[in-house]
């Protein structure tokens, strides 16, 4: 729940004496529960608004207020904010490059702070300027913000601040995120039409049955009662009677089912079993496939080049596969790496990769250039995968206008028999 800035909110007895601590131009600001001594050993809860942690300790110490306990007040949200793939990706290479200028880091955050577009990562940038400035590391600081920044980002920053090489993390783990961003957006973008027609047919035909075809009803009704009814014509007026009876409590009821899925988090459970079946797919199956295993060797390759050992960076990979199956064989690929095993050998294992992939890994493995053999796999997987959706959706536009002709001609022919059965023509 929001609450204006105004409004005087205490968790637990508020005495009058000691109303809200807001500050000047609060708003959306964070709010921050707390729970504070007072010079006479009075506890005090409430809430203050503060742009950090850091302000909000400041606020209760001008009012001679120690703190007990303070927590960000967290809102409940339909959609978790997130910061801008392509701009957090700017602001890595960013960073890097006024680093490798030699300047200091707190300014470097600083400068990027102001000059970011991006109102969530301006923020971030501030605060996790100010916590540095207080003695964190930068990994630390990006780590306590697991909503924005993943496992990569901290793990690869981590390795380049305990080997000195932070610039070079910095401009490594920006080349990632660009290159997923790359990939995605082609992905979409080339997705983009099929989806469009796909869903232009869809909204046709919906239109026609809930709209157009219950007009016919009337004309036929003495064919129907003399049993006379061709049966495609039967078949269409079933469909639009229970499509314009139940459509819209058929789709309130789904996106309230989703919603209440996901909020609880209870979607998850699908993703297994949908994984395997959009990998088993025929046509689409070997492009999901491509691109889950062209993340797990991108990554992994760039955390093994930044000197992340292999178990950590075995999970961050397996993670950012985004495939729950893949998921599965590397955690296994782990264990058995913990064993004194290779890596090649329990993937093989797996099913799950092909077999040219297994070979150059193996090969990567015994000449000790894994690193920069997963990342050659990597760019070979992603021309693979690009290639295939580019067949693919070249195949599925005419496929789709085929299907939309034979739904229409259905309906017309459904709806001319009638006729035609009535003039005796049939």
């Amino acid at each position: 729940m929001l609450f204006p800035a105004s409004l005087p909110l205490c968790f637990g007895p508020c005495p009058q004496e000691f109303p809200q601590i807001s500050c000047p131009d609060g708003s959306g600001m964070p709010q921050f529960r707390y729970l504070a001594v007072n010079s006479a050993g009075t506890r005090l809860p409430g809430t203050l608004q503060a742009g950090t942690r850091a302000e909000a300790l400041q606020a209760l110490a001008s009012r001679n207020l120690t703190p007990l306990s303070l927590a960000e007040q967290r809102t409940l949200q339909l959609r978790k904010k997130r910061i801008a793939p392509a701009a957090l990706a700017a602001a890595f290479s960013l960073l890097s490059d006024q680093l490798e200028t030699g300047v200091p880091l707190l300014r470097a955050l600083h400068v990027l702070s102001e000059q970011s577009a991006d109102v969530l990562l301006r923020s971030t940038l501030t605060a996790v300027a100010t916590e540095i400035a207080d003695g964190s590391s930068l990994a630390a600081a990006l780590a306590a913000r697991p909503e924005l920044f993943s496992q990569l980002d901290v793990s690869m920053i981590q390795a380049g601040e305990e080997g000195g090489f932070l610039e070079e993390s910095l401009r490594r783990l920006a080349a990632v995120r660009e290159r997923q961003e790359e990939i995605r957006s082609r992905i979409v973008s080339a997705s983009a039409y099929p989806l469009l027609l796909a869903t232009v047919a869809t909204l046709v035909v919906a239109g026609m049955l809930i709209f157009f075809v219950p007009r016919f009803e009337p004309l036929f009704a003495s064919l129907r009662d003399a049993g006379r009814l061709p049966w495609p014509t039967t078949l269409l007026l079933a469909a639009s009677t229970v499509l314009k009876t139940w459509a819209l409590p058929l789709i309130i009821l789904l996106t309230v089912g989703i919603f209440v899925l996901r909020s609880r988090g209870l979607l998850n459970r699908f993703s297994r079993p949908l994984d395997r079946l959009l990998m088993n797919f025929k046509g689409i199956g070997p492009v999901v496939r491509s691109v889950a295993i062209s993340r797990f060797c991108r990554v992994l390759g760039s955390l093994l080049q930044n000197g992340v050992p292999m178990i950590r960076s075995l999970a961050i990979a397996g993670q950012a596969t985004g495939n729950q199956i893949l998921k599965e064989s590397i955690s296994a690929a782990s264990d058995s790496i913990c064993s004194g095993r290779n890596l090649a050998g329990p993937l093989a294992a797996s099913g799950c990769f092909p077999a040219d992939v297994l070979e150059m890994l193996s090969v990567g493995e015994q000449s000790n250039r894994l690193p920069t053999v997963l990342l050659k796999l990597a760019d070979k997987l992603e021309a693979r995968a690009q290639q295939r959706l580019d067949i693919l959706l070249r195949l599925l536009e005419p496929a789709l206008m085929l299907v939309m002709a034979v739904v229409v001609g259905f309906m017309v022919i459904a709806l001319l028999m009638p006729v035609f059965e009535g003039s005796g023509l049939a």
